[in-house]
């Protein structure tokens, strides 16, 4: 691993670095093989657009390039990994990028890229967004062409489209049981396409995935979860309020109790000049 930082994120760099280094447990893969990696830590917004080649959007803070095993993360607001988790989850993110390009040897489906290296940097709160997505809670299905889309759309349709691709990978693990994506990855290098490795692995096409990820997402994110989101947030709201008034209440108690206390010490200063 080698890293290049630019002026005081040094000690950043070198964290990162140590924590690439001893990376492990990719799903279904295991640890990086020996390969050199370089990883680049981009100060600013203008930098990481050089080194990019302005070919990201501008949502876009980290980039893995597989064929040159290089990563790159916008680190514009410096920041200790032991302070923050942002910067560690990043690079598990674009290192599980290198680790499924290395293993499959090539291209898959952009939102099985991403589903996959969320999942392998647990960046569970993703789904978050799913919770309450008005469009999913009122039955629009999105298929797996739109995922994709909307990973390279603005940054609010990024937000969904990574969440939608972590449920499919999620789905596929949860069909390879205690082996989770292991079956599926052990195909893939040697299948023609990621058509033919869902057949050979779970003997259906990727049409008949799509049918069956797009059930299982609106049992999961239908109404009943949005209405359950919703009754969380409204219920929140409720006892915000709640406290608001009781402090109101009490702040007005104290000012009624002062004023009496006032009004009677005014009447004993007029019973004594009488």
């Amino acid at each position: 691993m080698t890293a290049i930082a630019w002026a005081k994120q040094e000690g950043l760099a070198t964290s990162l670095a140590e924590l690439a280094d001893g990376a492990r447990d990719f799903p279904g893969i295991g640890p990086l093989p020996n390969r050199p990696i370089r990883l680049i830590l981009a100060p600013t917004r203008e930098t990481y657009d050089s080194l990019t080649r302005g070919r990201l959007p501008l949502w876009s803070e980290g980039a893995a390039f597989p064929d040159v095993g290089t990563i790159v993360l916008l680190t514009d607001r410096p920041r200790s990994p032991l302070g923050s988790d942002h910067p560690t989850v990043a690079l598990r993110h674009e290192l599980a990028h290198l680790a499924l390009r290395w293993h499959v040897g090539r291209h898959v489906p952009l939102w099985f890229e991403e589903g996959y290296a969320a999942v392998a940097s647990q960046e569970w709160d993703r789904l978050d967004a799913l919770r309450l997505n008005w469009q999913l809670a009122r039955g629009v299905r999105m298929d797996l062409d739109d995922v994709d889309r909307a990973l390279r759309g603005t940054r609010g349709d990024a937000e969904a489209g990574y969440a939608l691709a972590t449920t499919a990978v999620l789905l596929l693990e949860r069909w390879g049981g205690d082996r989770g994506l292991e079956p599926l990855l052990a195909n893939l290098p040697q299948a023609e396409s990621f058509d033919a490795g869902l057949r050979a692995t779970y003997h259906l096409t990727e049409g008949d995935f799509e049918l069956r990820w797009q059930r299982d997402v609106g049992s999961r994110y239908g109404w009943l979860t949005w209405l359950g989101a919703m009754g969380f947030f409204w219920l929140a709201i409720g006892a915000l309020l709640v406290a608001l008034i009781g402090l109101r209440r009490k702040r007005d108690r104290r000012k009624r109790a002062a004023l009496e206390a006032d009004g009677s010490q005014l009447l004993d200063e007029l019973e004594i000049k009488e």
